[in-house]
């Protein structure tokens, strides 16, 4: 590779294109430094000018450009005819690629996307930053040897809110009545859906209070982070959830005691839809125009919407079979199994003697087998028997461990005073923005616990 022969300068300027970052010099002169013993005397001279070797002999190269150029990939167009239209290589162009491809997918790259571009004064490419997400963005640079790539996440700014909200005729609705987003609805079920069917149990009246992060990225964008706290009453009854990881395992909802609210299976397998048929032992066949016992329960929905494993398990069948269609039977462990009958289709992977967890994509729900229309029927055997999935309790999963309830009970009180803030100052169905969580006070601390 004849152009990297004169890698060493293109190294020492690449350092120039970020001179006010001082401890990306020191990084890369130790590299040289450990890399090649020969080199001497590698100096930072004044702003615009570059020496390497001893005494006896000085090379100046020209500065980096220090102000990047910037695009953002057209439609019908690529990252290469970008490049090409302000100057890059197509040698360059081409050596990054190859050299990154690990690292990064070069072909993913799509129309939007923005990038920026640091060359040297001659044309030669640097540094390239491609946003491949207002959250993420791909680096390159060109090292001593070769270009390396990282993909790093975009720096962002925490804030948090909080939405309180009365259910009237769906939780979508009342979201976007609150001014808050519609995506919320997808956590809460989220955190409760083991234990609240979202599809068939709320009732106009049953309330709602979230306290969530907003996450501001530097490209501007803005979402929704992390819902650290939740409380919904449902028919009269009150389910609190607190977000926490453990010392060892991943973050998890907890109850105000410390029990995690969610469960080693889901209570449905299907988001925001609606029950046309319950579990029975008689129930008036469609097809087939008998009476007979009904197994299941029928959730109602478009053909093609997503149908989800409701826990880990193994998939003992992935088939078509008569009057169930195409169906999945998943084996939960020596007590459950569930089955998911009707599908359209099979989601990819999902067959016999695959492995799935909790909440993936397993089919798309259709009317194959002996159905009327599109829907899903929804079944669950415990040791061998038929049971009903909407009303059976589910097995929990492990509580707050001992050595990590001081620190959850710290910030279950943190988190908490921000929901029973709200509902003590009376702010009903609004979304506002709220201080970062923090110990309460006695009194609300006793007010709420």
């Amino acid at each position: 590779m004849k152009k990297r022969a004169t890698a060493l300068p293109i190294a020492l300027l690449a350092v120039f294109g970020f001179a006010e970052h001082d401890s990306v010099l020191v990084r890369v002169l130790d590299r040289i430094e450990s890399q090649d013993a020969e080199i001497a005397g590698c100096i930072r001279l004044e702003q615009g000018a570059v020496t390497v070797g001893g005494p006896a002999e000085a090379v100046v190269y020209a500065p980096l450009v220090r102000e990047p150029m910037r695009g953002t990939i057209g439609k019908n167009s690529s990252l290469y005819e970008e490049l090409r239209k302000i100057g890059v290589s197509a040698f360059d162009i081409d050596t990054m690629t190859k050299e990154t491809k690990k690292t990064f997918d070069w072909r993913k790259v799509r129309a939007g996307q923005s990038f920026d571009v640091y060359t040297s004064a001659g044309g030669d490419l640097d540094s390239l930053i491609l946003y491949t997400s207002p959250q993420d963005y791909v680096r390159v640079r060109c090292g001593i040897e070769r270009f390396t790539a990282k993909i790093e996440p975009v720096p962002y700014e925490l804030s948090y809110q909080v939405t309180h909200g009365t259910i009237e005729n769906s939780i979508f609705a009342s979201l976007e009545e609150q001014g808050a987003e519609t995506s919320l609805a997808s956590s809460l079920d989220a955190i409760f859906g083991w234990t609240i069917d979202f599809v068939s149990d709320l009732r106009q009246g049953d309330q709602y209070v979230l306290l969530y992060e907003r996450r501001t990225y530097e490209t501007g964008h803005t979402v929704v982070g992390d819902v650290l706290a939740a409380r919904v009453v449902n028919q009269g009854k009150e389910f609190n959830a607190v977000r926490f990881t453990p010392t060892e395992g991943m973050a998890g909802y907890y109850n105000v005691d410390g029990a995690s609210v969610q469960k080693s299976m889901r209570r449905a397998p299907l988001k925001f839809t609606h029950v046309t048929s319950s579990f029975s032992r008689r129930r008036y066949h469609p097809v087939q125009k008998v009476y007979k016992p009904h197994f299941g329960t029928d959730y109602g929905a478009p053909r093609g919407t997503p149908v989800y494993a409701t826990g880990d398990g193994l998939v003992v069948a992935s088939c078509y079979r008569s009057g169930n269609g195409n169906y999945v039977k998943i084996r939960h462990n020596r007590t459950y199994d569930t089955y998911y009958l009707h599908l359209a289709g099979f989601a990819k992977g999902v067959r016999s003697g695959a492995r799935v967890s909790e909440g993936q994509l397993i089919g798309f729900v259709g009317s194959t087998g002996l159905a009327t229309g599109p829907h899903l029927c929804y079944r669950m055997m415990k040791n061998g028997s038929w049971v009903n999935p909407r009303s059976i309790a589910l097995p929990a999963k492990e509580p707050i461990a001992q050595g990590d309830k001081v620190r959850f009970n710290g910030m279950r009180d943190a988190y908490m005073s921000s929901v029973y803030a709200a509902l003590l100052e009376g702010v009903d169905n609004g979304t506002r923005v709220v201080h970062a969580p923090m110990r309460p006070a006695p009194q609300l601390r006793a007010a709420m616990f």
